[in-house]
């Protein structure tokens, strides 16, 4: 018994087609031949409508091709060049060959499923049309007579192709960015010009610093090419990897995009590398090497290295350049020359560590530090916290900022005084809960000029007196009998009124019974009869709670009724500095 090879219709697609349904892969695959035929001029004809009767022309003035040439190369399904010709180059320009697969010449049908050839050469002219539909069959493929009308021309070399019943699902393509494509893919070489519609294909202008790079890998091969720091951030920042002055890869950093600097250095890099050593490793499609190949790998990871040392490098130009950007502010000058001399040449360099440390901080966050660091100094507590920053992690340097922000130091006056302040504030609250005969009152003023007790930010709300006045009237008819068991209120209010804080103060000597959780819980009913679109939060003060309301004291904690004895207030205060001190003494 006999078999054979049956041949699927979709041989086709795996030969390589279904990676050219791109426009300007299948252009720049196309390219690449006319590239290969010495061309020295490629005029390309975009359509301004790609429906119904459109085509794509590609003409280039290249060697052309003989009736021989068709029926023996071009019609040669992986035919390689380069096994016939020992040296590996063109035929008159002694290019190097960049196509080496054999099917490029089958790219058109990516996008189109009629293909005519006009090819020139020697003063003959061939013409011949191919169509999709004939690979249906592979079986009788090598059977197939493919008409090819020859005639005499005095016309130079050269060759066209018109692409025409473009696919359905081609999706069409601007000029301007197929230019830029096919102008970064092909070799840039002087004798070597496209032109889309008319207009020629160019890069973008780079402005910034352009080194070139020459390094030979170890076993692997060398290395050639160029990067260019840019001046500012770039829309495809990478090095393109060339083959024979193919480009093979889109821009790549090899793994390093991912970094989050202020800089974005990794953004500022362009480039290309000639590789031609991995030209047996490039993949089917030529948009990447075959990663499990082991020159490969060496390769990538040691562009990878390499880069990784360029990026550092600009990072810590730029943060030179940031830090002396920041300490060279007159304002900052002028406050640092205040200083005593000692002081002065200790603050700068504090300055400049944290400044370096404070990697994705805002520029203006850093000045809002600086001026802090300049400004308080001189405070014994200050240096300790500063020194104890130079010594922190990245990390906790930055929560450090984030909290300094949060709690609003910043917006203080003189930090000496707001450290004495606080620490003052946190010791007469604890007097005045620990006596039996402190008054509501007292407790009252206390966190009411101090709010950042209770919450931060808190003393920026706006003082709602029409919100507190209708919770009044509720108490005065409440305790009209018992004004001495009357507790008091601070309400806070933002959002137009919409977003409100309500605090209700018991005496240091009353307890927190269920009575007065009940009444809290009355305020939505009279609050939203007033205001239907309030929001708010409850908090009820004192010095203890009855036992059977602590059983329900975290249910109500999720309805925004919050049940806080003063000695939770003052553990929750003093969990600030803990935060603080926690960062700064690890």
């Amino acid at each position: 018994m006999e078999s054979n090879f049956r041949i699927s219709p979709r041989i086709l697609e795996h030969l390589g087609v279904s990676a050219y349904t791109s426009l300007k892969k299948c252009l720049a695959e196309l390219c690449s031949n006319c590239y290969d035929a010495d061309a020295e001029h490629i005029e390309i004809t975009l359509p301004d409508d790609f429906q119904g009767n459109a085509s794509i022309i590609i003409k280039d003035d290249g060697i052309g091709m003989s009736s021989k040439d068709i029926e023996e190369k071009y019609l040669f399904i992986g035919y390689n060049r380069r096994e016939v010709n020992d040296n590996d180059k063109s035929f008159r320009k002694n290019r190097p060959v960049i196509g080496n697969k054999g099917i490029g010449k089958l790219a058109g049908f990516g996008v189109a499923n009629t293909i005519k050839i006009v090819t020139i050469k020697d003063g003959g002219k061939s013409e011949l049309t191919l169509h999709k539909r004939i690979f249906d069959n592979f079986e009788t493929l090598a059977e197939c007579k493919i008409p090819i009308n020859v005639s005499s021309t005095t016309e130079e070399p050269g060759t066209t192709l018109e692409l025409s019943n473009l696919s359905v699902k081609l999706k069409p393509i601007e000029a301007n960015q197929l230019r830029r494509h096919l102008f970064k893919t092909l070799p840039n070489v002087p004798d070597f010009l496209i032109r889309v519609n008319g207009t020629p294909c160019s890069a973008d202008d780079v402005l910034g610093t352009k080194y070139p790079i020459k390094h030979t890998i170890d076993g692997i091969g060398t290395i050639t090419g160029y990067y260019i720091i840019a001046n500012t951030r770039q829309k495809n920042p990478g090095l393109v990897v060339r083959v024979r002055k193919r480009a093979v890869t889109e821009p790549s950093l090899f793994g390093l995009e991912a970094r989050s600097h202020f800089s974005f250095s990794a953004e500022k890099i362009v480039g290309e590398i000639e590789a031609d050593f991995l030209d047996p490793y490039i993949n089917t499609s030529r948009d990447d090497f075959l990663e499990e190949i082991e020159e490969v790998q060496v390769f990538k990871l040691y562009l990878r290295d390499f880069f990784k040392e360029i990026i550092d490098g600009i990072e810590k130009e730029a943060e030179g350049k940031r830090t002396r950007k920041l300490i060279e502010v007159p304002d900052v000058q002028e406050k640092l020359s205040k200083l005593p001399p000692h002081i002065r040449n200790k603050a700068k360099k504090v300055i400049e560590g944290v400044v370096l440390k404070l990697k994705t901080a805002s520029d203006e966050e850093v000045n809002e530090l600086v001026d802090w660091i300049i400004r308080y100094f001189d405070s014994n507590v200050l240096r300790e916290l500063m020194n104890s920053i130079m010594q922190a992690e990245v990390n906790d340097v930055e929560r450090l900022s984030a909290l300094i922000s949060e709690w609003g130091l910043k917006q203080m006056n003189n930090v000496t005084e707001i450290i004495k302040e606080q620490i003052d504030i946190i010791k007469k609250l604890e007097e005045l809960i620990d006596s039996d005969k402190a008054l509501e009152i007292e407790v009252h003023k206390l966190i009411e000029g101090n709010l950042w007790l209770v919450k931060e930010g808190l003393e920026l709300w706006a003082s709602d007196k029409p919100l507190k006045r209708v919770l009044d009237n509720h108490f005065d008819k409440l305790y009209k009998d018992n004004q001495d068991e009357r507790p008091d209120l601070i309400c806070r209010s933002r959002d137009s009124g919409n977003q409100a804080v309500i605090m209700e103060f018991k005496r240091p000597r009353v307890k927190i019974k269920m009575d007065h959780i009940t009444q809290a819980l009355t305020y939505e009913s009279i609050i939203k009869a007033h205001r239907p679109n309030i929001t708010f939060e409850t908090y009820v003060m004192g010095r203890e709670y009855n036992p059977d309301v602590m059983a329900s004291k975290d249910k109500l904690a999720k309805g925004d009724l919050f049940l806080w004895s003063f000695s939770e207030l003052l553990q929750r205060t003093r969990s600030r500095f803990e935060q603080i001190l926690e960062i700064l003494n690890k």
